[in-house]
């Protein structure tokens, strides 16, 4: 199955990768990690539905529902329609716009459950299916339980596959969101998948994402890491180790710490006292170079330098390293920073978070052209070289 970049050229819903656009994906990844960090973890769970009163409870609710920048194409309904939806390794309930639907964009972009004689509600009766719930950003998100078929690339389809039919979001271009990770309702879970890879590619180019046998054959990988049991919320959790920067090493004040592989999230997190270490030795290195001053209202990247013409190629950035257990990952220069769109500002693609409990997440922008392996049978992760640009 083909990963697009949601902005950029390669973009299948032509949503060209503007200052303004880069800036919001910012903003929305601040709101993802808030949320992430806000709900405990039995506020996730597998039974996303209430037996008692019929309401709705969509695991990671927030900013998980608008998670991520990258979009794969499925089939929903018979006959088959091909939507694009957001890859989320975050979220264990799928969901897709169905019309009618409030503030939801294109037409195009809609599910029409009359359209197809294999959709049905599930969950509850008729007359008391609906839900709402409201999220960080002041916007809200209404809809119901239904069940179609979902036909996956290369054509594999899905009968009777459980997702949340929407029917108002503040969502534009996206028809929905594809959940991968571990909870009953995720893709994962619902077609007994046991090893799924993907390869998360640059704005310019597009990656893949394979199942089971194709995901084994394609995606060789050398080093694992230990999956953490997370049933109660589906997370993909790994031991965190450190991350070093040349030949300076920063570990965690334990021997590890929980950190959540998230394809939803942008811009890795580390622990307070780590990123400053990492950041204090960065700028060190940056130092014959001058920061440019962030706007009050962008505070996830705050060191930041203008490299015009050839400084960006010419300037020597050392290896940079993530730990993890029994895994090392060697990070290129592309995944260390991040470039301001149409300009000559690069910054350091990493933030610490505010509180020493706040999760560690390891985001996509630190994954892009890699191969990442998760073998749920096995209970491990495992990373290397991928094959996308």
């Amino acid at each position: 199955m083909l990963i697009a970049p949601r902005y950029g050229p390669c973009s299948p819903l032509g949503q060209e990768k503007s200052y303004a656009v880069s800036a919001q994906m910012l903003l929305q990844d601040e709101l993802r990690v808030q949320s992430i960090n806000s709900l405990a973890p039995s506020k996730y769970v597998d039974d996303t539905h209430d037996k008692k009163t019929h309401q709705l409870r969509i695991p990671g609710e927030g900013r998980l529902l608008d998670g991520g920048n990258y979009v794969v194409q499925l089939g929903f309904g018979t006959p088959k329609r091909d939507f694009n939806l957001i890859l989320d390794t975050g979220s264990n309930a799928t969901w897709i716009k169905c019309k009618p639907c409030r503030h939801c964009g294109k037409p195009k972009t809609i599910f029409d459950p009359n359209s197809s004689s294999t959709f049905r509600k599930t969950h509850c009766n008729e007359s008391n299916c609906s839900f709402g719930s409201g999220y960080l950003d002041n916007s809200s998100f209404e809809g119901f339980w239904a069940s179609d078929t979902l036909t996956i690339s290369p054509p594999h389809p899905i009968q009777n596959f459980n997702f949340v039919c929407v029917n108002k979001t503040g969502i534009k271009d996206a028809s929905g969101l594809l959940a991968l990770g571990q909870g009953d309702n995720s893709l994962v879970s619902q077609t007994g998948t046991n090893v799924f890879c993907h390869c998360l590619p640059s704005e310019h180019a597009t990656g893949y994402l394979l199942f089971d046998s194709e995901a084994r054959k394609r995606c060789r990988v050398k080093n694992f890491t230990a999956l953490k049991p997370q049933k109660d919320n589906g997370r993909y959790m790994v031991n965190f180790t450190g991350i070093s920067i040349g030949n300076k090493t920063f570990t965690t004040t334990s021997s590890s710490q929980d950190a959540m592989i998230d394809s939803g999230t942008v811009i890795t997190r580390l622990p307070p006292s780590v990123y400053e270490q990492f950041r204090f030795v960065f700028r060190k290195l940056m130092e014959e170079y001058s920061l440019v001053k962030r706007p009050p209202n962008e505070r996830t990247l705050e060191t930041c330098y203008e490299l015009k013409g050839d400084k960006h190629s010419t300037v020597e950035i050392p290896t940079v390293v993530l730990h993890f257990e029994n895994l090392d990952v060697n990070l290129t220069r592309s995944q260390v920073l991040w470039q301001e769109e149409n300009s000559s500002v690069y910054c350091l693609a990493f933030a610490g978070n505010e509180d020493v409990g706040n999760m560690v997440i390891i985001g996509n922008h630190q994954l892009q052209k890699l191969n990442v392996l998760y073998d749920i049978q096995g209970s491990k992760v495992g990373i290397g070289p991928g094959n996308c640009g």
